[in-house]
């Protein structure tokens, strides 16, 4: 019961992290773990142990220097803190994978999620030395082998920079779902700017 109830909030936020994106009017097109088959642009593999991970939203991105820019995304719909740290490590190792394997699909790195965590530390969340702390964590998924030494010699910390520079952290919460363009007038907006980027 408990799994399923946690797998219904998974879809729920999901759906409203892919609406609030909608209502930014900065995503020009987005697709969700569920979609078939853009489903691929979102699945990437561990370097070791023959294992698949998957990021739950991406797309692409419009406006000024966001212009055709790609971007992935995890959600948590959680109410408080509890293992988000964990899921959040795993969150940089998973991006610093990505970035390394495509590049290109990995413009703009996302953590959307409604908890805010380890609140005292927040300013170092998305730094180069927590990238990197999250890799060695992983480091038998990554580099293959348990030896920290070894796995500190393997990193790449152009990889780790660049993956720190391309991460996001945005905590939602209700009331701020709602703050934002109407649906009425996002189309109007929608329909506005897909007319300009046709002239452009």
């Amino acid at each position: 019961m408990a799994g399923e109830i946690q797998q219904l909030a998974g879809f729920d936020g999901l759906r409203r992290a892919k609406e609030w994106l909608d209502a930014s009017t900065r995503v020009a097109h987005a697709w969700t773990i569920e979609d078939e088959p853009l489903r691929e642009l979102l699945e990437f593999e561990w370097p070791h142990g023959g294992k698949g991970f998957s990021f739950d939203l991406g797309g692409k991105m419009r406006g000024g220097a966001f212009q055709d820019k790609s971007f992935v995304a995890e959600i948590k719909n959680y109410r408080r803190e509890s293992d988000l740290p964990e899921h959040f490590r795993s969150f940089l190792a998973k991006c610093y994978v990505a970035y390394k394997a495509k590049p290109a699909r990995c413009n703009h790195m996302m953590w959307i999620s409604w908890a805010p965590f380890q609140a005292r530390k927040w300013d170092h969340h998305t730094s180069p030395d927590n990238v990197r702390d999250a890799v060695i964590h992983h480091r038998e998924s990554i580099f293959g082998t348990v030896d920290e030494g070894e796995a500190r010699k393997n990193v790449d910390e152009a990889a780790v920079f660049e993956t720190a520079q391309r991460l996001w952290l945005i905590t939602l919460c209700e009331k701020q779902e709602h703050l934002v363009v109407s649906s009425e007038h996002l189309d109007e907006l929608v329909k506005f700017m897909r007319a300009a980027e046709r002239v452009s």
